[in-house]
């Protein structure tokens, strides 16, 4: 992909706060080159409810707003990739049956993001050449043992679906190098974080890379984390207190980690990362905490290549334990403190997160004032405040934010979107905020978030 971009094939749309690849796309010149090209090659075909008719040998097989077949499922022979795109009326598990009867035995990719799915029809089990199956946002509850027949399988994608339980029979999957299950929720569930059961001997996956929500249901899988030392992400949910020294003990071994989320079995339960021994992860970029802390742990404020860090439901007390102990991370770029602090102010001292951009402050139910001193957050771009109901005052000092683009208040007291919406232009909190070229009201509704700019 570096190659592409850099010989301007591909284009760069927009890239995460931790400076990497989000989206991106083709110029329309380039993308006319390849769409002709790869009709004349029959390389991909595009099925939609317009076009239902394939090439006698197609290899790459994209499904938009097509469910009813005009032909028969005899041409798949030469099909290596089949992705399927979310329309209004989704593929479902009789149509891919029937589609698998074609006998596509050299099928590498398998993408059903999306479809209405309640089951994994039994041909699937029959594709020895998959690589790569995604059933992220799906209906199916269970995973047969004929997972382990599949035994090429690299990455299988359960985000979002209604598995809890991985079979015994995955452990036969020694190729598999990603594996990501339950998911991540949004403001209306308060950020809800939930994973899958897994079998002991998960540390008998070495090649895996990938490993994002297993449930720390036994001191056994805490443990065997620690052998898979290839781990670039790894996301732990159901931790329990008396399961934090074992888990600091696998980090210690996981050199290669870049991105990293721990949540607690429960609200109420602390994470319990304070020992002697803790990691340093030279290469981690991306943390999330998720549970009750004593204080911020040691190790991760000595984390110099921190990029984006989340505090969830942390209840910390003290001022100094939060911003205090992470002002100085010196490559921080995205800081989101929900629940995280249970004090009244919160001051951004001189100096302090110099690369910070981003800045999420969510449900600081104590919260009534912030104040920014000179110099503090130099490069903070995007400043939003979700849900602190006590506030009633604008951030003091945040004209000192002179690169602040946006500033967002949602879910604020009445008393601060009556005051916001009403700024006299000749006030002093007009003056504070009127070199910000985005200033933003709103509520969460219907599932997003609605609101008017200023």
């Amino acid at each position: 992909m570096k190659e592409l971009i850099n010989r301007s094939l591909v284009q760069v749309k927009s890239t995460g706060d931790d400076g990497t690849l989000d989206t991106c796309g083709l110029h329309d010149f380039v993308r006319e080159i390849l769409v002709s090209k790869s009709k004349e090659q029959d390389f991909t075909t595009v099925a939609t409810i317009y076009y239902t008719r394939w090439p006698e040998k197609v290899r790459h097989l994209a499904i938009h707003n097509f469910t009813d077949n005009p032909q028969e499922f005899s041409s798949l022979k030469c099909l290596r990739y089949v992705v399927i795109f979310k329309y209004e009326d989704p593929l479902t598990t009789t149509f891919l049956s029937k589609f698998l009867h074609g006998d596509p035995k050299l099928l590498k990719v398998l993408d059903l993001d999306g479809a209405e799915l309640d089951s994994i029809p039994k041909q699937v089990f029959k594709l020895f050449d998959l690589r790569y199956l995604n059933l992220s946002g799906t209906g199916v509850k269970i995973i047969p043992k004929s997972i382990g027949k599949l035994q090429n399988l690299e990455v299988i994608d359960l985000i979002g679906t209604n598995v809890t339980e991985l079979p015994a029979k995955i452990l036969n999957l020694r190729k598999l190098r990603s594996i990501c299950l339950g998911g991540v929720g949004d403001y209306s569930n308060e950020y809800a974080v939930w994973g899958c059961k897994s079998r002991d001997g998960i540390g008998k996956l070495i090649c895996l890379e990938d490993l994002f929500g297993i449930e720390a249901d036994s001191d056994k899988i805490v443990r065997e984390i620690g052998k898979l030392t290839q781990l670039r992400r790894l996301a732990i949910t159901k931790l329990r207190r008396e399961d934090g020294k074992e888990l600091l003990s696998s980090l210690l071994r996981l050199t290669n980690l870049r991105e990293l989320l721990i949540s607690c079995i429960k609200e109420d339960e602390t994470l319990d990362l304070q020992h002697s021994v803790f990691p340093k992860h030279e290469f981690l970029t991306s943390l999330l905490l998720k549970g009750r802390l004593e204080r911020v742990p040691q190790w991760v404020t000595s984390l110099q290549s921190l990029r984006i860090l989340q505090l969830d439901n942390s209840r910390l007390t003290e001022d100094e334990n939060v911003i205090g102990s992470l002002r100085h991370l010196p490559n921080l770029v995205s800081l989101a403190l929900y629940r995280a602090y249970e004090g009244e102010t919160l001051c951004f001292k001189i100096g302090g997160f110099r690369k910070l951009q981003r800045l999420d402050l969510m449900q600081l139910k104590r919260l009534k004032w912030v104040r920014v001193e000179e110099e503090s957050m130099p490069s903070l771009r995007n400043m939003q405040l979700i849900g602190c109901k006590l506030m009633q005052e604008l951030p003091s000092g945040i004209q000192n934010l002179t690169r602040l683009e946006f500033l967002g208040f949602y879910e604020m007291s009445d008393e601060l979107v009556h005051k916001v919406q009403n700024l006299d232009k000749q006030s002093e909190d007009y003056q504070t905020i009127s070199h910000i070229p985005q200033v933003r009201i709103g509520h969460w509704i219907d599932g997003r978030w609605e609101g008017t700019f200023l």
